[in-house]
């Protein structure tokens, strides 16, 4: 699960998550921005009573997270894919619309997969004066995770997914 084809050391490893994080950010972000902004046109423009803004912030959120989530995961599966080619490593010339969102989803979901227990972790320590350097740790330890459990089950989907082209 920690291995990577070829073998990494930290300084490679570090190169190849930024090379895609970079280029998710740069393509997911006006994506998410867009969708909280329709949101928020949506939530303001509506004419309510002032009790019910609560509900429609909420009602706005889960119709727009989800979109904005499925939406991104062909982004962050073209991007991954061109971080790693740019890297020099094991990846398909191109990917199918179908393999971009299944690289996508590795990477979402091995990071949400991740990121539960260390947030779980830092939970008993929000509002004390231990948060911050709490979070600081966390911040690190997902970065860790990345390096160590994210980044090589997408190695290992690139792998494949080359072998099959």
């Amino acid at each position: 699960m920690f291995r990577m084809l070829p073998a990494m050391n930290l300084r490679q490893r570090l190169a190849v998550w930024w090379s895609c994080l970079w280029r998710q950010l740069l393509f997911t972000l006006p994506l998410w921005g867009l969708g909280l902004g329709l949101a928020a046109t949506w939530v303001f423009t509506r004419e309510r009573p002032h009790h019910h803004w609560l509900a429609s912030v909420l009602a706005a959120l889960a119709v727009v997270l989800p979109i904005c989530f499925f939406a991104s995961l062909p982004l962050i599966g073209y991007t991954a894919r061109r971080g790693f080619a740019v890297q020099g490593l094991v990846a398909p010339e191109r990917l199918t619309f179908w393999q971009a969102v299944m690289v996508g989803l590795t990477t979402a979901g091995w990071s949400v997969v991740t990121g539960i227990p260390l947030n779980l972790l830092i939970s008993p320590f929000r509002g004390t004066h231990y948060g911050l350097p709490a979070h600081f740790v966390v911040f690190l330890t997902q970065i860790a995770a990345a390096l160590y459990v994210v980044l090589p089950r997408q190695a290992r989907r690139l792998r494949l997914l080359s072998e099959q082209s």
